[in-house]
Formats: structure tokens, C-alpha cells, sequence
């Protein structure tokens, strides 16, 4: 609620305040049960406040639009630091701590384009470590065909670095973005804007936030034609978490608050690159 609450409220007028806060409570007394999925949850609470074309929505696309220029101008550097890997495992895991590390938008709203300093540092000596959780290289190598849910603007730019790396690994690749203005998060639009919509081997979109129990018709079929899910971001990991059935999971985060931290084994503010597939060990 906080999340939706806090990057619709600045471009709603005095009148729409609390009508928009009433109307959250509303949706969430109705859904929140012990096994709701947080995903479809912000799905529905988004789907009841937030309108496209708005205030809001342009003030969304505005700011996408400056984070992928910001992104742009570092991933040059961000390709050098992979390529400087010494094996493919190592260039395929520091193209994840990017893509990870890029996950930097805040739980309530974003002040302003992202800058991505965090992405900057990387390399340097004393720049914290992401933490691996499984094996996830194993898995990749293991696929042969990835679904990459990407998560907002302008990190979607490192992401493409990952996508690179999975394709040389030899799986196709489908990328999901979401089909229109979605906060800060990454559309068609943007995948275009870094060149995605040549690399990947097939581009769908959603409408909001990809949880395999409420995907129409068509977004389950390319759900079942992958056998490994790579999810971005926060809203990734709550709708896709114990939710792909057999097929393992991959998920790449910047750990923002207490439930995951607990979730995870982590703590706030680390980087991670989670692999839920007990059966894939070693090297």
C-alpha cells in the first residue's frame, strides 16, 4: 500500500487524497489472505488508482526516459567490468551483480531519475559482494530456454548485459515487459531503447506484475514453453517466489525491506542473486 500510496499521491489533487487511500484499504481488506500472492496484490491495488494517460503516468514516462539516458552513459564501463572476467562463469556472475545492483528503486517514491551510482563503484576495492544463493550459472547452462522478467527502466539497459551473456551460454530467450506506463517500470519502449528487441528470441508484455496463477492465455503458454524464470526486482520476486511450479527460478534483487531479508537469509540493502533449484549442485 505504502508503495502504490507514495508514487500516485504527489499527482493526485487535494479532492483525490483520500478517496485514493480509501480505496487502497478497500482492495486490500478484500485480498490479503495467509496465501495471497504480493504481485497479483499490487496488480489490483495499482489497477484501482492508476490511470494511463495521467499526471502521474506522464510524470512516469518522463522519468523513465532520463533513467535510461543515465544508464546508458555508464554501460560502456559496465561491459568493460564483465569482459574483465577471467572465466565465462565469472563474466556471467558479474553481469548479474550489475543487473542486480541496478535494482536500486526505493519502496516509497522515487525522488528523481536514477543516477546509478551504486553501479559506478562496482569494481572498486571495497565495494561489497552480492551474494549467491544456489548456482545459478549451472542453471542457465542447464536451460534451454529462459524467461527474463525485467523490472524498471533504465536497469533494463544492465540487464541486457545478463541477456548477452545467456545467449552465448546457447538458451533462447524471452523477455517480459510490461505493456504500458507502469511507474518507473520497463515497457517495450525502453527494451527498444537498448537494443533488446534484437538480441532476445521473442519480447511479450504484461499488464503489471508476471504471477503465474492470474496470466491470461497466451503469457501461461510462454510461461510453459521456458524451463527456467530469471525474475527482477522486489515485484518479481513476490509474484514469481514458490510460484513456477517445477521449473527453477532465478531471482536478482537489491534486498529493500525486513520480509525478504528473512526470506532470503540476507540483509537489507545486499544485492542478490537467488537460485531456487535444490536439484542443480556443483560447479
Amino acid at each position: 500500500m505504502q508503495w502504490v500510496y507514495g508514487r500516485v499521491l504527489p499527482h493526485a489533487d487535494e479532492k483525490g487524497v483520500v478517496g485514493i487511500a480509501s480505496t487502497l484499504v478497500n482492495v486490500l481488506m478484500k485480498e490479503v489472505g495467509p496465501s495471497a500472492n504480493v504481485g497479483t496484490l499490487c496488480n489490483r491495488t495499482i489497477a484501482s488508482v492508476f490511470h494511463s494517460p495521467s499526471r502521474a503516468a506522464s510524470h512516469y514516462e518522463a522519468l523513465k526516459r532520463e533513467c535510461n539516458e543515465n544508464a546508458r552513459v555508464i554501460l560502456p564501463s559496465a561491459k568493460e567490468y564483465v569482459v574483465a572476467g577471467r572465466t565465462p562463469r565469472e563474466q556471467f556472475e558479474r553481469a548479474c551483480f550489475l543487473a542486480a545492483a541496478s535494482n536500486v528503486a526505493p519502496l516509497n517514491s522515487p525522488s528523481g531519475a536514477y543516477t546509478f551510482h551504486e553501479i559506478r563503484n562496482i569494481g572498486d576495492q571495497g565495494t561489497s559482494r552480492p551474494v549467491f544463493i544456489g548456482n545459478v550459472y549451472t542453471a542457465v547452462k542447464r536451460a534451454k530456454h529462459v524467461l527474463y522478467v525485467a523490472d524498471n527502466a533504465g536497469e533494463i539497459g544492465f540487464d541486457s548485459l545478463v541477456v548477452d551473456q545467456i545467449k552465448k551460454m546457447g538458451p533462447k530467450v524471452t523477455l517480459v515487459v510490461k505493456a504500458a506506463t507502469f511507474f518507473e517500470d520497463a515497457t517495450l519502449e525502453d527494451a527498444v531503447f537498448f537494443g533488446l528487441d534484437k538480441v532476445v528470441d521473442g519480447l511479450v508484455t504484461a499488464e503489471g506484475f508476471f504471477a503465474p496463477h492470474v496470466l491470461p492465455e497466451g503469457l501461461q503458454e510462454v510461461l510453459n514453453g521456458c524451463d527456467l524464470v530469471i525474475g527482477k526486482g522486489t515485484g518479481s520476486y513476490e509474484a514469481l517466489h514458490g510460484e513456477t511450479g517445477p521449473k527453477p527460478a532465478v531471482f536478482m534483487l537489491k534486498v529493500k525491506c525486513g520480509p525478504i531479508a528473512r526470506q532470503t537469509g540476507t540483509q537489507e540493502g545486499e544485492v542478490v542473486i537467488r537460485t531456487e533449484a535444490p536439484e542443480i549442485h556443483g560447479k
